[in-house]
């Protein structure tokens, strides 16, 4: 794990890949979700750009209204509302959510990756399926690395 000076984990942007990879928040007024997120977060969110040529917005990384225990807070979650323009739950869309998903959940340092389509929490290499995620995540992605 690589640690800053303050024995902290170090954090980053994640980078905007020409404008493939946007931070627009859902309220407009709320602060922009462009905030330093965990290194492993970011390179997984970088990775899945550059393997599928879609582009995504990041509209919550370390703000917003999560529950008390979640990554989020930590700069180690994201959620994802759009994939190439278009709402996560617009069924038009389904093809690219649902590549999405599967590719997330593949990556080594998935933590969570909950959305309409796959709700798992990994532990190491333990995968616990979360079905009960499902009605929570149905217009976002929510994605969060374990490190």
């Amino acid at each position: 794990m690589a640690l800053s000076q303050q024995g902290k984990k170090m954090k980053r942007h994640i980078s905007s890949f020409n404008g493939k990879i946007t931070f627009i928040n859902d309220a407009p007024t709320n602060p922009s979700p462009n905030l330093p997120v965990s290194e492993h977060l970011a390179k997984m969110v970088e990775n899945i750009v550059r393997i599928t040529g879609l582009s995504i917005n990041i509209n919550s990384t370390t703000g917003g209204t999560h529950s008390k225990k979640s990554l989020h807070y930590y700069g180690m979650a994201i959620d994802i509302n759009l994939i190439n323009g278009k709402r996560i739950d617009d069924p038009s869309n389904e093809s690219n959510v649902r590549r999405v998903q599967r590719l997330f959940s593949q990556e080594q340092d998935i933590g969570e990756c909950f959305g309409p389509f796959i709700n798992i929490r990994k532990n190491g290499s333990t995968i616990t399926q979360k079905p009960q995620m499902k009605s929570k995540h149905l217009n976002h992605l929510h994605i969060s690395s374990q490190r």
